[in-house]
């Protein structure tokens, strides 16, 4: 089993290896301007790439654009590297939990649309990869608004730039229930309480008894 941030290039090797990993950062890029170079300097190959018109990146990056072009370009890094782990995973044995993965990736996209409609959701669905099992995190406003301005006061300044802020990130929470509502009964979805340890072994229970099958791609969003 592997956790994937979707975000990020992956590259595997052989199932069980200890190589078989995410992209690490180094100590070197956890901290401020080295962080965000880091990032700018792997996302430059997706930056200047045009992906396939008629894979699913491309068609969900057409069908909900980002009202400014700053987000457009942005949206566009994480699509494309989100996809290409993605498909890396399905490819590959085994079970991948997506840590950021395709309900995250629309919820931005809604977030930040010229003129965003759950129906654009609906539509999305059609052409869309279906997780084998969703697990949907959730926790009251106040909570969320907490860790969200936590999360903001230990970013750097030119890192909180390329962050939508405390506001827009509780709206996207918003949005994250309504897409939840839209899936429920298309998806293979769980939802879970995240100030409840014991929801947690619950749902844990249930993944156990779920089925999947050999190579999996499980999301939490």
């Amino acid at each position: 089993m592997k956790t994937v941030n979707g975000y990020r290039r992956i590259d595997f090797v052989s199932f069980g290896s200890e190589v078989d990993s995410v992209e690490d950062e180094g100590p070197e890029t956890r901290h401020g301007i080295q962080r965000l170079v880091h990032k700018l300097a792997t996302a430059s190959p997706v930056l200047f790439s045009t992906p396939p018109s008629e894979g699913a990146a491309a068609r969900l990056l057409a069908s909900i654009p980002p009202k400014s072009r700053i987000w457009a370009l942005r949206l566009k890094i994480d699509v494309v590297l989100l996809f290409e782990a993605w498909n890396t995973a399905q490819a590959s044995e085994g079970y991948f939990i997506f840590e950021e993965g395709i309900v995250q990736a629309l919820c931005a996209l809604v977030l930040l649309a010229r003129n965003p409609s759950i129906d654009m959701v609906r539509n999305c669905m059609t052409f869309l990869p279906r997780p084998d099992l969703l697990i949907q995190v959730d926790a009251p406003g106040e909570t969320l608004r907490h860790r969200l301005i936590e999360r903001y006061a230990r970013q750097p300044y030119l890192e909180r730039l390329l962050e939508v802020g405390v506001v827009r990130g509780l709206k996207q929470a918003d949005i994250a229930r309504e897409i939840g509502q839209c899936l429920q009964d298309k998806w293979p979805l769980m939802r879970v309480d995240g100030l409840d340890p014991r929801n947690f072994e619950q749902v844990v229970a249930r993944i156990v008894g779920h089925g999947l099958p050999a190579t999996a791609c499980v999301g939490p969003d």
